[in-house]
C-alpha cells in the first residue's frame, strides 16, 4: 500500500443533503468529536444541521451549506489520515480549496472553519443583494460559450463561473443576462443547458462585494507550508504561501477550472479519493482524466470499502 499515490478531491458547494454523515456520526468516535468540535467553533449544531429534516433549508442556505462541508470534509481527512498512502496532490472546488488547505496544514481545521462560515455569510450577502442565477452548458466548445456571453453584455453581467469538465461549463451572472447567453446558445444549436439551484451567481464579478472584509480575515491567517501541494482551481498551479490570501481572494470572482487542477494527477496518482457528500467531484475527475482508480468517502460503506481497495484486498 506504502508505494500507492493518492490524490485528494474535497468537496464543494451542492452536494449537501440530509442525513450526510449520519451512521459516521454514530459509529465513528473519531469523526464524532470532530463534529462536535467543529459545531463549538462555528457557533452552529451541525448535527441538527445535518440531520434533522426540519432544517433542510437552513442547510441549503450558503452562509450554513459552507461550514457544514468543510467540517464533514476536514473530519473524514483525520480519520483516514494515518491510514492513507503517500498523498501527492489535494484539490478542491472552490469550497474545497479550504478543505483541502486545512488537512495539508497550510492553516488549521478551526481557521478554515471560521473564515468559510465568515465567507458564506458574505457570498450570500452579496447573492442576496442582486438576484442572479447560475446555469451548466453541456458539449459545447468554451469558445462559443464566451462567444454567447460576449454578444449579450448589454443584457448585463454574464460570464464563465466553472469549467468543471471538457464538457460541462457553467455561466453566471445577471438573471436577464444569463437568460440571454442562453437564448444566443440555442440559437447556434446547443441543446443540453441546465438551471442550478444556487442562491448567487458564485466565480463571477457579482461576488466583489465579498471580497473587502474576506481578504481582511485572510490577511489574518499566519500561512504554514503543507504536508502536501494543493493545486488551486483559479491559476491551475498548486497554491503558493505568499500568494494564498489574494489567490483565495481572487477566487470568490474568478473561473473555477477544476479541469486544468484535476489534469495536474496524469500520471502523478494511481487513485483519487473524493471527501465529503456525494461523489460530484470524482464524477468530474472520471470524465477529464481516465486511467485512474476513483474513490469517494462519505459514510462507512464508502470508508470500508475505499480502504479496503486501498489495501489491495
Amino acid at each position: 500500500m506504502s508505494k500507492l499515490k493518492v490524490g485528494l478531491l474535497f468537496s464543494g458547494q451542492g452536494s449537501q443533503k440530509t442525513g450526510m454523515g449520519q451512521d459516521l456520526y454514530q459509529q465513528n468516535g473519531t469523526y464524532r468529536t470532530l463534529i462536535d468540535q467543529a459545531s463549538q467553533i462555528l457557533d452552529i449544531d451541525l448535527p441538527k444541521l445535518y440531520f434533522d429534516s426540519a432544517a433542510a433549508d437552513q442547510l441549503s442556505e450558503t452562509r450554513f451549506t459552507q461550514p457544514a462541508i468543510v467540517a464533514m470534509s476536514c473530519a473524514l481527512y483525520e480519520v483516514v489520515k494515518a491510514q492513507l498512502p503517500t498523498v501527492t496532490a489535494g484539490i478542491g472546488l472552490s469550497l474545497g480549496e479550504y478543505s483541502a488547505l486545512a488537512a495539508s496544514g497550510y492553516m488549521t481545521t478551526a481557521q478554515a472553519l471560521k473564515l468559510v462560515k465568515l465567507r458564506g455569510g458574505l457570498m450570500q450577502q452579496a447573492s442576496d443583494a442582486q438576484p442572479s442565477k447560475m446555469v451548466a452548458i453541456m458539449n459545447t466548445p468554451i469558445a462559443v460559450i464566451q462567444e454567447a456571453c460576449d454578444a449579450v453584455k448589454s443584457n448585463g453581467l454574464v460570464a464563465i463561473a466553472n469549467i468543471n469538465t471538457p464538457k460541462q461549463v457553467v455561466i453566471g451572472g445577471e438573471v436577464k443576462a444569463v437568460d440571454a447567453a442562453v437564448a444566443y446558445l440555442e440559437t447556434h444549436d446547443v441543446k443540453r443547458m441546465v438551471p442550478l439551484k444556487v442562491s448567487g451567481a458564485f466565480h463571477t464579478p457579482l461576488m466583489q462585494p465579498a471580497q473587502t472584509e474576506l481578504h481582511d480575515a485572510l490577511t489574518q491567517v499566519d500561512w504554514t507550508q503543507g504536508s502536501f501541494p494543493v493545486i488551486s482551481t483559479t491559476t491551475g498551479e498548486p497554491f503558493v504561501v505568499e500568494n494564498l490570501t489574494q489567490t483565495l481572494t481572487d477566487q470568490l470572482v474568478s473561473t473555477t477550472r477544476f479541469t486544468d487542477a484535476i489534469q495536474k494527477l496524469t500520471g502523478q496518482v494511481d487513485a483519487v479519493i473524493e471527501l465529503g457528500p456525494g461523489k460530484t467531484l470524482m464524477s468530474f475527475a472520471r470524465k477529464t482524466v481516465k486511467g485512474i482508480n476513483y474513490y469517494h468517502i462519505d459514510d462507512i460503506e464508502t470508508l470500508n470499502q475505499t480502504m479496503t481497495a486501498l489495501r489491495g484486498e
